[in-house]
């Protein structure tokens, strides 16, 4: 059996807005034979959870999502067996909120976590779709290019930038 961990969303549901239905059955693996190349999220939880983290090193504004229709994409009991999932939107959403206390309200941390990640997704599609490359290349490489930088705007870091003046 695996094992369980403390996880405050359990009983909650990872929403997206309507609009991004379409997406994340296109670029998740939610049926037989789909292809990693073209579909390379294998839940949709993951496609989720890298909208989160893009959108937090991006340091972009969570949408409202109160303001959008909602479709759900799976319950938070998700995180019962990866705990560090759980753990990594704690810490999201103490640094939104700017103390500790956010841990005490589950409700709120999850829709930080869920306003965060549909910022995030829309940016994520981008990566997806533009580019000479299928899917999961295109996606490798604004990645790439994302993680080089300082902020994760795509400005080069300060260790690229003296990387070039030294060659």
């Amino acid at each position: 059996m695996a094992p369980q961990y403390d996880n405050p969303f359990r009983n909650m549901t990872i929403i997206s807005p309507r609009t991004q239905q379409e997406n994340y059955d296109h670029y998740c693996q939610t049926g037989q034979g789909a292809k990693a190349d073209n579909t390379p999220f294998p839940r949709k939880v993951d496609l989720w959870f890298a909208g989160l983290s893009l959108a937090v090193r991006k340091n972009l504004k969570p949408m409202d999502l109160k303001k959008e229709e909602t479709v759900s994409i799976i319950n938070g009991d998700i995180f019962n067996t990866d705990g560090w999932q759980a753990q990594a939107i704690m810490l999201i959403a103490i640094a939104v909120e700017g103390n500790l206390e956010a841990v005490l309200n589950p409700r709120r941390m999850m829709d930080i976590a869920n306003g965060l990640a549909a910022a995030g997704v829309n940016d994520i599609i981008k990566m997806l779709s533009e580019g000479p490359e299928k899917a999961i290349w295109n996606l490798s490489e604004a990645f790439e290019g994302v993680l080089q930088s300082d902020t994760g705007t795509g400005e080069q870091s300060d260790q690229d930038r003296l990387a070039e003046a030294l060659l």
